[in-house]
């Protein structure tokens, strides 16, 4: 496995993006706004890509009751286990504070990391006028000056000042508020890195947001990680070598990523989903693909992750492949899928019993939902232990 550090962060912060909804690219305008400033401010080399990628990773510790002080330690610990400069999660760390000293954490002054205060206040414009588009006019324009007048207490003078000397060029909000270039400002920010990640450090990222997914539904907290081991095992009993076991077992951490679109009402609820609800939920997997389709490095990871709903009847969600166009991995994580949901303890019932569950599953294959030959085939090991 060969990925580049910058479009696995890069991808995955757009899954930060769609747990807020309201906002699709603030994770990408907070990057571009913040390196913007930096530059101004003579911030380069590894310090300019540390601020980069801390404002692309800056909503990480997003939780489902938003409190700032948790969400600023919370994503600093997840920082920690990435292999990312240790600068970094202090900006996240700090990115809420304020130069008044009224932030979440109280500090003030040159207190706060230089970094920290740009990602705070591109996040806030960001927040304030992100979901804004089309014409750029001078009552705008008045209206972010305003604005920056209104927040003067609140960052330092160099920083206002630099942020200020941007707005003024055209060019710079043109680019902001326009539609068409909104969702690409942040190619603009790109900055070299030819780092490259093998398995190891994939799999650090690919555990750390399975964690924020589970974490998002307390019933299925091990969810993920229990799709993932299911996937290793079963595609090393079918004779698959170490790189697809471990394309897999990604696959597995992030088969339910697109969930972070869904409303944790629906995800919490205890019983039966409506047909609305049953509807929403259904677009996880669209946006599970969406996300790690900006990863063009794990491209089979994709298919494997965003299928696990898809029947080989045509039947499933959300593109109704059918039985010729799923390849077999597909077809595993499906049941792997299955066979995970099944056997969880859910507020509304206990995990089934071995004997219902397979109950269950033959009857999927037997209506051409699941893979019949497959499933027999994964019964055979032992933690499919139906024969014992």
């Amino acid at each position: 496995m060969n990925v580049r550090r910058h479009s696995l962060i890069f991808g995955l912060s757009y899954a930060l993006d769609i747990a807020g909804k309201n906002n699709l690219s603030h994770s990408k305008s907070t990057a571009y706004l913040s390196v913007m400033m930096g530059k101004e401010l003579g911030i380069n080399g590894d310090a300019e890509l540390s601020l980069y990628y801390a404002a692309l990773l800056h909503d990480i510790g997003i939780s489902n009751e938003y409190v700032m002080y948790e969400h600023c330690v919370i994503g600093a610990e997840m920082l920690k286990k990435l292999p990312l400069q240790s600068e970094i999660y202090e900006y996240v760390h700090y990115h809420h504070e304020f130069y008044n000293g009224s932030g979440p954490f109280g500090l003030s002054g040159a207190d706060i990391p230089k970094a920290a205060q740009i990602i705070c206040l591109a996040s806030l414009f960001d927040d304030k006028f992100g979901k804004m588009s089309g014409n750029f006019d001078l009552n705008l324009f008045l209206e972010v000056k305003d604005w920056l007048n209104e927040i003067k207490d609140l960052f330092s003078e160099d920083i206002l000042s630099v942020f200020d000397g941007l707005i003024k060029q055209e060019a710079f909000l043109l680019n902001y508020f326009n539609h068409e270039t909104k969702y690409k400002l942040s190619e603009k920010a790109i900055i070299g890195d030819e780092v490259c990640y093998g398995y190891e450090e994939v799999l650090q990222f690919a555990l750390c947001f399975a964690d924020i997914i589970d974490r998002r539904s307390s019933f299925t907290y091990t969810h993920s990680h229990g799709i993932a081991k299911l996937s290793r095992i079963a595609t090393e009993h079918l004779g698959y070598g170490t790189e697809i076991q471990n394309k897999m077992y990604i696959a597995g951490l992030l088969h339910d990523i697109g969930k972070l679109h869904v409303s944790t009402d629906i995800l919490h609820k205890n019983g039966s989903l409506t047909p609305e609800e049953r509807f929403e939920i259904n677009k996880h997997t669209y946006y599970t693909r969406k996300i790690l389709e900006q990863i063009p490095e794990l491209e089979d990871v994709v298919d494997y992750a965003a299928n696990h709903h898809e029947k080989l009847d045509g039947t499933g969600y959300p593109y109704h492949i059918a039985r010729e166009r799923l390849s077999e991995l597909e077809r595993v994580m499906a049941i792997c899928d299955v066979y995970q949901a099944l056997t969880e303890e859910r507020p509304y019932r206990a995990s089934l019993p071995n004997e219902k569950v397979w109950s269950i599953i033959d009857g999927m294959a037997d209506n051409g939902h699941l893979d019949g030959a497959l499933v027999q085939n994964l019964k055979k090991i032992w933690l499919f232990p139906s024969n014992s």
